[in-house]
């Protein structure tokens, strides 16, 4: 994450602020601060401050394809036809609960609002599962309310908060954070009804929303080693959530929808191709993560053909598995924070990679073990007057890129103007960009983008078309 705030005068003394009232808050309530009851409450005003500017956004983009023109989310009957021979059927009941609602455009905002809410609520429940795993959760007593404040305020799950479609990411990490919560909460109480019902249902409704929650047989099991467990007697206890991974990857393998996703996957690249672009990928999050100053809905990301075109990013990854290694018992929060991002990461992109190679909704379930770890490092390396001002800072800094953020998401002319402006040489975003200017009725503007597109891809034909479409107009 940036420091940069961290320099601008007008920060330290509202950082210093901020951490007396943290402090204060601490002392009165006598533990008590981190109480779910009150931990709630701390994190529903970080979202609503953070997120508050999001909720006159209109649609964008992908939200004409999957909603404003999709009759399937448009009636209940439209829905039901569709369920067997559709994908993501759970993620598009939420569509069509929103468009019969007819709350409008904000209602669509609202719920990835309180998506996002309960996501921050099982961060905080998961962190303190996790803290209470480790020798020193004596000192760590205040890492899970600050950890899902950050996750909360973080400007990097904007795309999957402020972006409606990005309502794919947050949904589905609902059900899986509350899955993973719900197998650790049955094997410390050793409650069955957690372990083999809970756990695998929430499973099941993780994978209806999106398929990339396959991972989480293998969430849980890292979770095990990294908390101590042993993976033998871990396997035992995981054998439901193994049961529905088989049944899903069948259903994968027998659908017509999905085979030929997959088939469109493997003719993209080679798999040595397509293992240096993930890699790359890879490196470009994490550093949108540390770094969120340059968020970017559509980046221009290179498809590499091999692994001599991909030395930087291997060596970065190279070098994490090393640090993950090195600190697996000393440090295991650093090491499970590795893992879990490598693993939500890398290894599903390998065999089917994306058409899209790297977006910033993937970080929302992937990065937020490394709030943890960064947390927890800080409250053990700083004293504690220096942990609460470098915290305030951090959050007063976040909140403030999130509020900027949203404004990219205003509406259509807006997000596009932001990612050309940092995707000046990809066709696709300047064709887009003309599209808004079309809706937008401003021809000159759209003429120069879609020329700009063709300059950039003589053979991107939704520019052509939309030139020749736009030159026939009267």
């Amino acid at each position: 994450m940036s420091s940069d705030a961290k320099t601008n005068s007008e920060v330290a003394p509202l950082a210093r602020e901020i951490s007396y009232q943290l402090d204060s808050g601490l002392r009165r309530n006598d533990g008590r601060f981190t109480s779910g009851r009150l931990a709630q409450l701390w994190l529903t005003l970080a979202v609503c401050i953070s997120y508050a500017n999001a909720l006159t956004g209109t649609f964008q983009f992908d939200d004409y394809n999957v909603i404003v023109n999709e009759a399937q989310v448009h009636s209940w009957a439209n829905w039901f036809d569709h369920l067997g021979s559709g994908i993501r059927p759970l993620l598009k009941f939420t569509y069509t609960l929103n468009w019969t609602l007819g709350a409008g455009v904000v209602g669509f905002h609202l719920t990835n609002l309180l998506l996002h809410l309960a996501n921050s609520f099982l961060v905080y429940r998961l962190a303190q599962e996790f803290v209470r795993q480790q020798w020193q959760h004596a000192r760590l007593q205040y890492v899970p309310l600050v950890s899902a404040l950050l996750f909360a305020v973080h400007p990097v799950h904007t795309e999957a908060v402020s972006y409606i479609c990005g309502r794919s990411a947050s949904l589905m990490a609902l059900f899986y954070l509350a899955a993973l919560l719900c197998y650790v909460t049955g094997r410390t109480q050793q409650n069955k009804l957690l372990l083999y019902v809970a756990t695998p249902l929430l499973f099941v409704l993780a994978l209806g929303v999106k398929e990339t929650a396959v991972t989480l047989p293998l969430a849980l099991l890292l979770w095990e080693l990294c908390c101590g467990g042993r993976w033998k007697i871990s396997l035992k206890e995981m054998w439901p959530s193994w049961a529905v991974l088989l049944a899903a990857a069948l259903l994968f393998l027998f659908s017509d929808h999905y085979a030929a996703e997959m088939q469109r996957s493997a003719a993209f690249n080679t798999l040595q191709g397509n293992a240096a672009t993930q890699l790359a990928a890879f490196a470009w999050l994490m550093r949108q993560w540390a770094l969120p100053l340059w968020l970017n809905i559509d980046p221009d990301l290179p498809l590499l053909k091999n692994f001599s075109d991909a030395l930087l990013p291997l060596s970065f990854v190279i070098a994490l598995c090393v640090l993950m290694l090195l600190y697996w018992r000393k440090r295991p929060w650093l090491s499970f924070a590795l893992a879990w991002a490598m693993l939500h990461l890398i290894p599903l992109y390998l065999l089917l990679p994306r058409i899209d190679i790297a977006n910033e909704r993937q970080l929302y379930l992937a990065a937020w073990p490394l709030l943890i770890a960064v947390v927890i490092e800080m409250n053990l390396r700083l004293n504690a007057r220096v942990f609460r001002i470098a915290i305030a800072a951090l959050l007063l800094a976040c909140t403030s890129l999130t509020v900027l953020r949203n404004q990219a998401y205003a509406n259509e002319i807006a997000l596009w103007q932001d990612t050309a402006q940092k995707s000046p040489h990809k066709a696709r975003v300047h064709n887009n960009l003309g599209c808004a200017y079309l809706l937008a009725h401003r021809d000159a503007e759209a003429k120069q983008e879609f020329a700009t597109a063709l300059q950039l891809d003589p053979h991107l034909d939704k520019a052509r078309d939309n030139l020749r479409l736009l030159e026939k107009k009267p």
